[in-house]
């Protein structure tokens, strides 16, 4: 019998009961398209998080204090200092060492245009510009001259800066206060991160030497060195170098750990890649154990039918049919249920990783090699859950079947 009559057979047989080849289809239909959601989700959440951190380089890595990710946050370690960032620029050595830019930070009171307000500030020197690439809204970002004589200028995020002083005005010029000290407003920037865009533009940016001797305090350290490198491939030995060099700067001896941490653009992309991959996979892998019970129920709706069409087997076999031709049309069936399941489930799910995206800010990704599984899964459950009933329609004698009622 061939394979195109097989199907139309199949197809014909399915029609004569809508409902419950319908009913048969959904548990292939929730196993395909929650394993197409949630991978096109994770690969649109990777390629998300790839182009947020890549916005800002991947030619710098950056080093904190402290000796683990939390400790970096906490208030505890001070031991990163101004001197050690200025020793880093001067070492004639670290010939790929291109930019080198330290950050301070603190939470502070701001006073404009009669609001008060607590926000994060932040010192940095004009070479932060090539990392943050902002967009410069109005007026100017921090200037080499700002840095170099300590100037109580300030750079204001553009959701700062709507906050003081209306949505479309231009606050260049005016003055702040920030911890009562008066700074005058030199520019607006708005970030050109999309996730981290809500934190940067509600900073206010200053030079670092104002920011630790005016504000935070000579002895409180900074948190944040970024140093950026000429050749990406030699990154990994000048942080070696950078690493020797802090550690001597440091008095640690040879047993000592260091007391910073030092990680590179490219570590961090590597590391969220790996994490979320494997949390796709995984939830895609539970969400396939719904193709085992989508399986069972192709099984179970299978030997029903078998039960229902026994006279009907018993006459094909009477005129004729093979055990291979009743085999080979009762397997096709299950193929056609799970093949038209896994068909309308690639739909809905390809169809609801787009809706997702036009509510979350991540970009909309069809992976074709898992549509291309899913497809094949959808035929081998088929093929696996089908072949038990279609073997036990195919061994039917002909004579019980006929007699049976």
């Amino acid at each position: 019998m061939e394979y195109r009559e097989l199907f139309l057979e199949a197809i014909q047989s399915l029609r004569k009961n809508v409902l419950r080849t319908g009913l048969t289809m959904l548990g292939i239909v929730i196993g395909i398209s929650a394993v197409i959601l949630i991978v096109s989700i994770g690969q649109g959440a990777v390629q998300f998080i790839t182009n947020e951190l890549t916005t800002f380089g991947t030619n710098f890595f950056q080093i904190n204090p402290g000796t683990s990710a939390v400790a970096q946050f906490a208030a505890g370690p001070k031991n990163l200092t101004l001197d050690d960032a200025e020793a880093i620029e001067a070492d004639s050595s670290l010939t790929n060492v291109e930019t080198v830019i330290p950050f301070a930070a603190a939470n502070v009171g701001v006073t404009a245009n009669g609001i008060d307000k607590n926000l994060l500030i932040y010192g940095m020197n004009h070479k932060a510009v090539e990392m943050l690439n902002p967009t410069i809204l109005s007026g100017e970002f921090l200037a080499e001259e700002h840095i170099l004589t300590s100037a109580r200028v300030a750079v204001m995020g553009k959701d700062a800066a709507s906050d003081f002083f209306g949505q479309d005005s231009d606050p260049v010029g005016e003055i702040i206060r920030v911890d009562n000290k008066p700074f005058r407003v030199i520019g607006v920037i708005e970030s050109s991160s999309g996730f981290f865009g809500g934190f940067f533009n509600n900073t206010i940016y200053i030079p670092i030497e104002v920011a630790l001797n005016q504000i935070i305090g000579p002895d409180e350290g900074i948190q944040e060195i970024d140093v950026g490198v000429y050749d990406t491939d030699l990154i990994d030995q000048t942080m070696e170098d950078v690493r020797i060099l802090l550690r001597d700067r440091h008095n640690l001896d040879i047993e000592d750990e260091d007391d910073f941490i030092m990680q590179s653009f490219q570590d961090a992309l590597s590391t969220v890649q790996t994490i979320t991959g494997l949390l796709t996979l995984v939830v895609a892998a539970i969400s396939g154990i719904s193709l085992v019970v989508g399986g069972v129920g192709v099984m179970n709706i299978m030997l029903v039918t078998v039960t229902e069409r026994t006279k009907e087997i018993g006459l094909l076999k009477a005129i004729g049919a093979k055990q291979k031709d009743i085999l080979s049309q009762f397997l096709m069936e299950a193929v056609v249920i799970t093949l038209i399941g896994g068909i309308v489930g690639i739909a809905i799910g390809i169809s609801g990783a787009f809706l997702i995206t036009l509510f979350v800010p991540i970009p909309f990704v069809v992976n074709i090699p898992s549509v291309i599984v899913a497809v094949g899964v959808a035929i081998l459950v088929g093929v696996v859950f089908g072949l038990y009933p279609a073997r036990r329609a195919a061994k039917l004698s002909p004579i019980d079947a006929l007699r049976y009622e």
